[in-house]
């Protein structure tokens, strides 16, 4: 369910935003607003994530449990083949 909000936009970005409500490029000001929040939103965690990713791969505790968990399944696979 939507939530009400009230947000200052730049008044050229608004008339953009109503010129393509205007063409049909999208369903309303609403779901333009929601489609670029969403998509900051994603961006956002994707950073996240990228950085989260590079701080374990200097972690070495970190790449010693790749480095088992490899090994594992490398055993493994020898094992498992006919």
């Amino acid at each position: 369910m939507g939530v009400k909000a009230t947000f200052i936009l730049d008044e050229r970005i608004m008339k953009q935003g109503r010129e393509l409500v205007k063409k049909k490029r999208v369903k309303s000001m609403n779901a333009l607003v929601e489609t670029a929040v969403k998509n900051e939103l994603a961006a956002i965690k994707k950073e996240e994530i990228k950085t989260a990713l590079l701080e374990a791969s200097k972690d070495p505790l970190f790449l010693a449990d790749l480095k088992e968990i490899e090994e594992d399944f490398s055993q493994e696979r020898k094992t498992d083949i006919p």
